[in-house]
């Protein structure tokens, strides 16, 4: 097997078992079972795992089910713990069965396999908050580099996202789109602009190329090199780009409005640890008080208790960008590119306001407070199907349908 490309975090890895804050075997996550494994733990007769198995393990009656990486489902406690978290906080299957009786998803975690043309790719996602810590804290742009295959990793052909979906398609093609999220990680990593201006750049590379492969003419992934080649020289001059990003209208009570009403949704189904995060968000941001009263109090709270701790650290965010580039090939899967820019600046905004919120209520933030948000806000979007939906269902109610009409969530004050 080639080699596989990998972030420069990917090696220093370590997954730290029972010191994790945050297990990985709790939360009410969808864990799914492949094929093998399933029959396997049904078949099984170990005397202390046999008839967990029997109320854990059940058929995967979901319509994106399979008959090879998500036959089965694991059933979560009513606590939302695995029926096999021991004391200890370690795994039973893997105390009696070895760790090559783990499913692919509990094998595999936190880790993502992607499959990009032909080239195979492993990331980790920060919804694991060691992972996390790895990725957002690094004060150094990320890079790649490459590895060999990992046999205990890659035995199994097992791949999170692929594109294209079906072949590998032309390497020609290929390479073209390959350019394309170069530059798109070289826009996100560009210091020199503000972050913000950063990412309405991306916005506006994203629509030109939108244009170019919806046009009826579009042939070829050669016809988007002129306009990867024109935002690259754009970088050149950030004084006119973040001139123009200053233009961008804002309103931060919308904002709030949008993120009250995520929290109030998303509390019932939280986990205890996100549930701590919402909650003191919602205190800080004094959701409860009049609309002028809470607009000026985030204000003061942005300048007071947020601004301080980001402003030699706006790398934490550039990070957590880049590596949702990198684990979910961005753009190329799971919906249109206005949906998933969309979701971008929606989720990038909605942890701003949070972490302004926390902000206030701690009365300042540090690295912990900051993990904590960024880690448990992904348990909570990356891993849940209906996320997505609700976000852009939120933000449909009341924008355009268009880039430049998202990125007024862009502006973190007025």
């Amino acid at each position: 097997m080639q080699t596989i490309t990998v972030p420069d975090y990917y090696p220093k890895f370590k997954c730290i078992g029972p010191d994790c804050e945050d297990t990985c075997c709790s939360g009410w996550w969808n864990v799914s079972i492949d094929h093998d494994t399933y029959l396997k733990y049904l078949q099984s007769t170990q005397p202390e795992l046999a008839p967990l198995f029997k109320i854990a393990v059940s058929k995967n009656k979901l319509p994106s089910a399979d008959n090879k990486n998500n036959y089965g489902m694991m059933q979560m406690k009513a606590d939302g713990e695995c029926h096999f978290l021991q004391e200890d906080k370690l795994c039973a299957i893997h105390k009696f069965m070895g760790a090559q009786a783990l499913s692919d998803t509990c094998r595999l975690y936190p880790r993502y396999l992607n499959q990009f043309g032909a080239q195979r790719e492993h990331s980790l996602g920060i919804s694991c908050p060691e992972a996390a810590r790895l990725i957002l804290l690094n004060p150094q742009p990320l890079k790649f580099t490459s590895i060999e295959p990992e046999p205990s990793i890659d035995e199994k052909p097992f791949i999170s996202y692929r594109f294209p979906l079906q072949a590998d398609g032309d390497p020609e093609q290929i390479s073209v789109l390959d350019d394309f999220r170069a530059v798109i990680i070289a826009i996100l990593q560009y210091r020199e602009l503000s972050l913000g201006a950063r990412v309405m750049l991306l916005g506006f590379l994203l629509e030109e190329v939108n244009k170019t492969i919806s046009s009826e003419k579009f042939s070829s992934a050669s016809e988007l090199l002129p306009a990867l080649e024109s935002f690259l020289g754009m970088l050149g001059h950030p004084e006119q780009i973040e001139a123009q990003y200053t233009k961008i209208e804002t309103s931060i009570p919308r904002k709030l409005q949008i993120v009250a009403q995520l929290i109030t949704q998303s509390l019932n189904k939280a986990s205890s640890r996100f549930k701590e995060c919402l909650q003191d968000a919602f205190e800080g941001l004094e959701t409860d008080a009049k609309h002028g009263e809470m607009l000026n109090k985030f204000t003061q709270n942005y300048i007071n208790y947020y601004r301080p701790f980001f402003q030699n650290k706006e790398y934490i965010f550039e990070n957590y960008l880049v590596n949702q580039v990198i684990t979910r090939l961005f753009p190329f899967t799971r919906g249109s590119y206005l949906d998933l820019y969309r979701e971008l600046v929606g989720n990038l905004a909605v942890i701003q306001v949070l972490l302004v919120g926390i902000a206030a209520k701690h009365k300042g933030l540090n690295d912990a407070l900051v993990i904590k948000l960024f880690q448990t806000f992904a348990r909570n979007s990356n891993h849940n199907s209906g996320h997505l939906d609700n976000l852009i269902a939120s933000l449909h109610s009341v924008e355009q349908d268009s880039f430049v009409h998202i990125m007024w969530m862009l502006k973190e004050t007025n």
